[in-house]
């Protein structure tokens, strides 16, 4: 089996046949759908369980969690947001004190790649589904959505130019009804196993929530650290004798990366309360009969990168491509989709090529439709349309702001650099501790 060093660089050196010609060599990690990405874990933690998902993206790798299964009785999923790999490694390079040097020791660790583009709400649609990001077709922050006509986030479910959470139901969206693929919870539920799941307490009854909890048996909303963590070991013994996935999701470090950047001291700082939380409050916690038979995973969704205001591209600066386009340009400010007016194409990719190629990749739609970028199907029909003509891939720490107000972002992800796209993967057995 290859250890962690060994995934990293074969990850940060795997190309897409179609595209490899079309893109910068060594700048970029290509998601994986076929054993090493995020996707394939869902079908992994069904696998654990006795279960399958028909459809769905397969397994990881069968060495990287073989040795788990044996008696397993539930799994403690938590996935902790913008918690890249390479972040979390120098961080414990640098401190000796953080418990995941103890996890790792007793269990194991790896990398794995994000989905594309690498951002919240593509990714944990993946993991509540199974699916791969053109199955499910949630594709990034900000989508153009021809169902409802309107520019909208898929993360809030507003329309661009009028921010009420969740505004999109009263347009129609029907949650149980929006990604075209069932959810996890559904799946495992049909099988014999009941799925209980934690998050803030201000999104249980989003939109999102909603989508990613469909046959979910029952939704926590917690309002802090001690909460969530206290809350899940006394789910364990209260469903000592369920077979359980148990998932808890945790966005402060997200938080952080935007507003300080990742390589920011408060970054460091909140990893250390994360890592004393989950110690004390509920490793320390946790009793010899709820260990047995205990898997604890930890993930994340994507990582981050320093994006400081002198790296932004301003769209302003740039009006004969603006003048071009049918809409602003929506997608990710590091993965922006351009969707063009009439037949704009070609002067849009000769203005890109020309001005903007220090910046941003491009690709076209059906470029990145044949490129395996959004992995396999079945393809949501909606999935193609949500793309714009053209798809920028952000070099280095640019992105492309089209407001002031996004140059107040000083960390971001959603592209396919090595920061924002590897992700850990701890696994332990709480009986091996």
């Amino acid at each position: 089996m290859l250890n962690a060093a060994e995934i990293e660089a074969y990850l940060r050196t795997r190309s897409l046949p179609a595209i490899q010609a079309l893109l910068p060599p060594g700048e970029f990690v290509m998601p994986h759908y076929d054993g090493l990405g995020i996707a394939n874990l869902p079908a992994t933690i069904a696998a654990l369980l006795g279960c399958e998902l028909p459809g769905a993206c397969p397994p990881l790798e069968r060495g990287l969690w073989a040795s788990w299964g044996e008696g397993l009785k539930r799994i403690v999923l938590v996935i902790v947001d913008a918690l890249g790999y390479l972040q979390l490694q120098a961080a414990m390079a640098r401190d000796d004190g953080l418990v995941f040097h103890r996890l790792v020791e007793a269990g194991s660790w790896v990398p794995l790649t994000s989905t594309f583009p690498s951002t919240t709400n593509n990714v944990l649609t993946t993991l509540w589904t199974g699916y791969s990001p053109a199955a499910h077709g949630i594709l990034a922050y900000e989508l153009y959505l021809r169902e409802l006509a309107v520019a909208a986030s898929t993360l809030f479910f507003w329309p661009v130019s009028y921010r009420k959470r969740d505004a999109l139901e009263e347009w129609g969206i029907e949650p149980d009804r929006f990604v075209p693929v069932p959810g996890l919870a559904e799946q495992l539920a049909a099988e014999g196993v009941t799925t209980r799941a934690f998050l803030n307490k201000a999104y249980t009854h989003s939109i999102l929530s909603r989508i990613h909890n469909r046959g979910v048996s029952e939704v926590n909303g917690f309002i802090s650290g001690g909460d969530m963590w206290l809350g899940l070991q006394r789910t364990i013994e209260r469903y000592l004798h369920e077979k359980l996935l148990l998932v808890t999701y945790w966005d402060t470090i997200d938080g952080i990366t935007h507003q300080y950047g990742p390589g920011d001291r408060t970054w460091t700082h909140e990893l250390r309360g994360l890592s004393w939380m989950l110690e004390m409050g509920f490793l320390s916690q946790i009793k010899p009969d709820q260990r047995e038979g205990t898997l604890l995973l930890i993930t994340a969704d994507h990582g981050g990168i320093d994006t400081p205001p002198a790296s932004a591209i301003h769209l302003d600066d740039h009006p004969a491509l603006r003048d071009m386009l049918s809409l602003p340009p929506v997608g990710e400010t590091r993965v922006p989709f351009l969707h063009t007016r009439g037949d704009t194409l070609a002067q849009a990719q000769t203005y890109m090529r020309t001005h903007l190629a220090e910046s941003f990749a491009m690709l076209t739609r059906k470029q990145v439709m044949a490129s395996g970028l959004l992995g396999p199907g079945p393809t949501h029909a909606e999935t193609i349309h949500r793309l714009g003509e053209l798809v920028g891939l952000a070099r280095r720490d640019r992105y492309l702001a089209r407001e002031e107000r996004q140059l107040k972002v000083l960390g971001r992800h959603g592209g396919l650099s090595a920061h924002e796209m590897l992700v850990p993967l701890i696994g332990v057995r709480l009986d091996a501790l």
